[in-house]
């Protein structure tokens, strides 16, 4: 279709993550004038290094045949570190690997952050290269937005994360147990001697340290390592389910929107593909909320399903979890994990009735479900403020 956009000023972009970026992309392209807004010096600003993980796992439960490809159908090169997953090892309660593969990547892992080979600096270039313009160390205010990309406002999930070098072979292992972390899980990744260590939940914000200590003497349990030179960083998810993620004028977009999968907190492929939409409705005048909606509305209120049996089971339903995932290809697995059944249709709205939060929240949205949140300290709410918690396996 061709652009239907006629405005004398370029369209302004709050926040230069990758759902910011990705819109500029697309309107820069299209020959559309375009400002993003960027409150850092930098993109990239607020992460540190770390690996994270685009999830190969279409909206539907059906598979990305490359990543490559749906970036290039976001109408973004690959100029940053990519590397496909199609080995992992996961650890229980027991203790015990259980080593899981898929004959396809059941993901890929980018990089974050200010310097080198990451995905932030790669789009900011693509951006750039493509005529728009990105202004550092400048706010721009939420009402004078067309698109608001600025990250999430409101924590559902908590994590602690470090950097750092080390002589560990490849390695790609998630732990689940309540004890290390509740409601959600730990992980380690390493790749060409760079290792991300992380410890992720969605309850008891406040003893976030005692779990990230746990979950590290965990793993060194498994292989003794040193984590000298280490960087270390706090980070959040938000997720809400809204009729509408526009605003008067304004579009909201990753997590801003509220988009990410409440199961495992992926969030990247939500961020580049609503950044890419709101372009697009903006350049074609096409519904934004339609956009989205089409996209992964469905998978959305399926992720909270998910989310809900995973906090219900305990190390019970973890463990059966790891059983399950242990026999066949673990892709595969995770894409019939994804796919509709009325069972979940079902359990939906009685999961969005005990768990709705009737009171106020910072949620730009006037008619939205949002979560219950637990009680968190404010010392770990001021530790929180640094980086955004992006998807990580």
């Amino acid at each position: 279709m061709p652009p239907r956009l006629k405005r004398p000023d370029p369209i302004q972009i709050a926040g230069a993550g990758p759902s910011g970026l990705a819109a500029a992309i697309h309107l820069a392209k299209c020959s559309v004038p375009v400002e993003v807004f960027e409150t850092r010096k930098t993109v990239g600003g607020r992460f540190i290094g770390d690996f994270q993980v685009i999830e190969n796992i279409g909206s539907d439960g059906g598979v990305i045949e490359d990543a490559a490809d749906l970036l290039a159908r976001l109408g973004i090169s690959v100029n940053f570190f990519l590397r496909p997953v199609q080995r992992a090892v996961f650890f229980g309660p027991d203790r015990k690997p259980h080593p899981v593969s898929s004959a396809r990547p059941f993901g890929w892992f980018v990089r974050r952050g200010a310097e080198g080979d990451t995905l932030d600096v790669g789009l900011a270039t693509q951006v750039e290269a493509a005529g728009a313009t990105i202004r550092y160390n400048t706010r721009l205010p939420r009402d004078r937005a067309d698109v608001v990309a600025t990250g999430p406002g409101v924590p559902d999930g908590l994590a602690r994360q470090i950097v750092f070098p080390t002589p560990l072979p490849e390695t790609v292992w998630v732990l689940f147990d309540t004890a290390c972390a509740p409601g959600g899980y730990a992980y380690l990744f390493v790749i060409d001697s760079r290792a991300t260590l992380g410890c992720a939940i969605t309850r008891d914000f406040n003893r976030i340290d005692i779990y990230f200590d746990r979950a590290l003497k965990r793993f060194q349990e498994v292989v003794p390592f040193s984590v000298a030179g280490a960087r270390s960083g706090y980070s959040y998810m938000s997720f809400s389910l809204k009729r509408s993620a526009r605003v008067d004028r304004r579009l909201f977009v990753g997590e801003a929107g509220g988009f990410q999968d409440f199961l495992f907190g992926f969030g990247l492929r939500y961020a580049l593909t609503t950044g890419h939409l709101a372009a697009r409705s903006l350049m074609e005048d096409e519904s934004y909320d339609t956009l989205w909606r089409t996209a992964f509305g469905a998978a959305q209120e399926r992720s909270l399903v998910h989310r809900a049996l995973y906090e219900w089971g305990g190390n019970f339903g973890l463990s059966a979890l790891i059983r399950q995932a242990t026999r066949g290809d673990v892709q595969e697995f995770l894409s019939r994990y994804q796919t509709q059944r009325f069972w979940k249709r079902l359990l939906l709205p009685w999961i969005k009735w005990r768990w709705h939060n009737r009171s106020r929240c910072t949620h730009p949205f006037l008619d939205h479900w949002c979560r219950r949140r637990p009680k968190t300290t404010a010392a770990t709410a001021n530790r929180k403020s640094s980086i955004s918690l992006d998807p990580v396996l």
